[in-house]
């Protein structure tokens, strides 16, 4: 298994536009699934109908990539890199459950050699993280680079049906959004992360030429002392995505100081 570089340059690698790649598709149901503590890992038995890559006549590599998500060791990886998210690291807990959804969401083609190794693709696994009074969802981004070796890097936290290069570009409008809101940069603070994003639903018809609807999410931005709330807004088209955030009379300031 290879570190989180081949990974994020994975994602530093794609094309960079304004307009961006299709949202997130749903796939099968759930079910509950870094850390030291074994004992505090749940490990469940994937679905397998989770790949549109892999046709229903494709049994054999369902099965390759059902055994792999099953596999003990990616599985520790997954949660190992899902304790790396910035959300978590801000916000530690010795304590923290973790639980690996029974559903994963692709990116990329799912692709075995003749030996049953997997040898191409890309796919988030979600991993709920529960303790010290919180409960979040934290999200990884597994990516095949060749016979037998997987990346892992965290992604943001929460249920945003952005890809990992929507993400990152969103990141930058938002940024952007509060630097023009009273109050948006917390002065003499250093740290601000995105602390959680929550789909909020489509908004309208489909763009002609497309099947995916606009849609909304809420973004939480963290600092020192007080929380951001960013609405973002996706609208794909014929050749890619549109993200804005704001308006700025929508985004909330929020102190956490009592």
């Amino acid at each position: 298994m290879q570190s989180v570089r081949g990974a994020r340059a994975w994602i530093a690698g794609q094309t960079i536009r304004v307009r961006r790649t299709k949202p997130e598709s749903a796939t099968c149901p759930l079910e509950r699934h870094r850390m030291k503590i074994l004992a505090k890992r749940h490990f469940p038995a994937f679905c397998v109908s989770l790949l549109p890559a892999l046709t229903a006549a494709d049994e054999q590599a369902k099965r390759a990539f059902t055994k792999l998500l099953s596999d003990p060791v990616e599985q520790q990886h997954v949660i190992s890199d899902a304790g790396q998210a910035t959300v978590f690291l801000q916000n530690p807990c010795a304590d923290a459950r973790f639980s690996i959804e029974r559903k994963a969401v692709p990116y990329k083609p799912i692709s075995f050699d003749s030996a049953g190794s997997i040898v191409a693709g890309a796919w988030k696994q979600i991993v709920e993280e529960q303790g010290c009074g919180a409960a979040r969802i934290l999200n990884v981004l597994v990516i095949a680079q060749g016979a037998g070796k997987l990346s892992f890097v965290p992604l943001l936290p929460g249920r945003t049906h952005a890809d990992p290069v929507l993400q990152r570009d969103a990141v930058k409008y938002a940024v952007t959004a509060l630097s023009t809101v009273p109050g948006g940069r917390e002065p003499n603070c250093t740290v601000r992360y995105v602390a959680d994003t929550e789909y909020l639903g489509e908004e309208g018809q489909p763009l002609p030429g497309v099947k995916a609807s606009p849609w909304k999410e809420l973004w939480t931005f963290q600092s020192c002392t007080q929380k951001m709330l960013v609405p973002m807004r996706f609208i794909p088209d014929s050749t890619g995505t549109t993200i804005s955030a704001g308006p700025n009379a929508e985004i909330q300031v929020v102190s956490l100081v009592r």
